[in-house]
């Protein structure tokens, strides 16, 4: 994916694997061979003459560009979860649902090269979009995307973190046990406290030791120097994270 910027500084986007012919836009035609022959911070000029300023799109332009499907988890929640359990580059990790593969992404481009992210969906609507999506961040190759439910099985063994994003979590916690290696990590996203209580309350009899339950808030700032102040609509609770580990 590569960004071209134009001389007011407004952005457009634009993907050479869906986009196969010249783009048709409100500065004129742009070739397609132009924008992709480009080098990083190169500029190239429509058909009429204008100029624009040709960028490599990073992780998180591709991640703003995903089809939607369920809520994705947020980089606010998405951070914090991979500070505390320490994923990194040779990590293996389990995770369900995938749903649009948003997580799925951000785990990826931490554990890439060496590591794997194996994800889980039962939704076959989710499945095929989780699946598209990761072709659109270039991370389908450190992901094994699979059609099953963590309820019934975990084929995976000697996993660093089990993260899970499902209503009903306890029903997964002996498979989570056998996938994780010692000392590894189960983390669940829950949106109410109900589930909470009953997910400590099943925790408590086994193995795993809860040791922080989180609830993320960000508070989001307009940047404008005539209006510094924080966005009006900002959107602060997300989820709760329930952090516990295998001992």
């Amino acid at each position: 994916m590569r960004i071209m910027v134009d001389e007011s500084g407004r952005k457009i986007f634009f993907d050479p694997k869906k986009n196969k012919k010249d783009m048709h836009t409100y500065l004129g035609i742009i070739r397609r061979s132009d924008i992709i022959r480009a080098k990083n911070g190169r500029t190239i000029k429509s058909h009429t003459g204008k100029k624009l300023k040709v960028f490599d799109a990073d992780f998180r332009d591709r991640l703003k560009h995903l089809k939607r499907g369920p809520q994705i988890i947020t980089p606010k929640d998405a951070g914090v979860i991979s500070a505390y359990t320490g994923i990194g580059p040779g990590s293996r990790v389990v995770e369900a649902g995938a749903g649009s593969g948003a997580f799925t992404s951000y785990l990826a481009n931490l554990v890439r090269p060496s590591g794997k992210v194996y994800s889980y969906e039962r939704d076959e609507r989710f499945y095929k979009l989780a699946k598209d999506n990761l072709s659109t961040m270039d991370l389908s190759k450190y992901v094994a995307l699979k059609k099953g439910d963590v309820y019934e099985k975990i084929a995976q063994k000697n996993a660093d973190l089990v993260f899970l994003d499902l209503p009903e979590p306890w029903n997964a916690i002996k498979n989570a046990e056998k996938a994780l290696k010692p000392g590894g990590y189960f983390v669940c996203y829950l949106p109410t406290m109900n589930q909470i209580i009953r997910l400590i309350k099943a925790l408590e009899k086994t193995n795993f030791e809860v040791f922080k339950v989180a609830n993320i808030h960000e508070e989001i700032w307009q940047a404008r120097c005539d209006a510094l102040r924080p966005v009006t609509h900002d959107f602060r609770h997300t989820a709760f994270l329930v952090f516990s580990r295998l001992f």
